[in-house]
């Protein structure tokens, strides 16, 4: 598993030149599949349209480097845009997650993914910086249903027992 955290920032490579074609600047994510249904790069020739690329299109997602076949699979980033429940990974980084009681739980501030499905595994969420250096960080499945507000994510109050630290 790899952090979504990890991936923003990373070139995107061609394997057919070896010849770097762009860099990742976001990730969108369909949150009613917990998948990662694309990534956003900066390779726009012109600012007023985000380019994207699928994520059938990505041949690997390696610590490093994003491989592509070809600089073919940049498209319009509207193409992502088809379903209803698509986010910015960096629109639900620092988000509060509170559970449907009223429970707060932390901050939202990574997601977890396996590399070959695009599956979104487990949050990672920050209670306190006091807390985190003592305790770890928390992890959290990805609930099956959940709410995306503007500043909250509200998930079922089952999520409270669920959350493990890992060591």
């Amino acid at each position: 598993m790899q952090r979504m955290r990890d991936i923003v920032g990373l070139p995107v490579i061609e394997t057919e030149t070896g010849k770097q074609i762009s860099q990742i600047e976001d990730i969108v994510l369909n949150i009613d599949e917990a998948k990662i249904y694309g990534i956003i790069t900066n390779s726009a020739k012109d600012l007023s349209s985000e380019q994207g690329i699928s994520f059938m299109n990505i041949l690997s997602l390696g610590r490093d480097a994003v491989m592509v076949r070809n600089h073919s699979v940049i498209q319009e980033a509207t193409a992502f845009f088809e379903m209803t429940a698509i986010y910015y990974i960096k629109e639900l980084f620092e988000k509060e997650i509170v559970t449907e009681e009223g429970l707060r739980l932390g901050i939202l501030v990574d997601v977890f993914f396996d590399t070959s499905t695009g599956e979104m595994k487990s949050y990672q969420i920050s209670d306190s910086i006091i807390s985190d250096l003592l305790y770890g960080r928390k992890k959290m499945p990805i609930p099956k249903i959940q709410v995306i507000g503007k500043d909250k994510v509200i998930v079922p109050g089952t999520m409270k027992t669920l959350l493990y630290t890992e060591i």
